[in-house]
């Protein structure tokens, strides 16, 4: 009976471990207005990822990676842009579960993901689906710009919460 309890116990701790993810800090992200609106071009592709503002799941916050690079960090009422180089490339992110979406990139072309939480067993599943420029601009508007932070950034904000 101990040992069962043991074993017990030990798979309880794995399944709590597998829920934890790396929340974001204040100091990963900066809040600013967008020095002058991104387009795409010649060389690069315009990816827009935006999360619209909601309650539910509201103080869930997740990175968005491409492929193995992290972007950018979607919050809840928040959006930013990537210009990506053309070819395919898949868009990750993650809490206990992932969603990606894979994009084959053109030179020129925008394109529009939307970032969305669904319930989960220890913290909301991040949801990314890939919708049209109609969908987006009608969530855009209302939204916050953010960026990741610099190292320099991170620091100084750090410095400031210290105090």
């Amino acid at each position: 009976m101990r040992r069962f309890m043991l074993v017990l116990a030990a798979v309880a701790v794995t399944v709590m471990m597998a829920g934890c993810a790396k929340m974001p800090l204040r100091e990963d992200y900066v809040y600013e207005q967008p020095a002058q609106a991104a387009t795409a071009d010649d060389s690069a592709g315009l990816i827009y990822f935006y999360r619209e503002s909601a309650f539910t799941g509201g103080g869930i916050s997740y990175f968005i990676f491409e492929d193995a690079t992290k972007i950018g960090l979607l919050k809840s009422g928040t959006y930013f842009t990537y210009k990506a180089t053309p070819g395919k490339h898949t868009y990750l992110a993650e809490t206990e579960a992932r969603s990606a979406v894979t994009l084959d990139v053109q030179a020129g072309q925008t394109y529009y993901i939307e970032g969305g939480i669904n319930i989960g067993m220890w913290a909301g599943r991040p949801q990314l689906t890939e919708v049209t420029k109609p969908v987006a601009d009608k969530l855009l508007p209302g939204l916050k710009y953010i960026r990741l932070s610099t190292e320099e950034e991170a620091a100084a904000i750090r410095e400031k919460d210290r105090r």
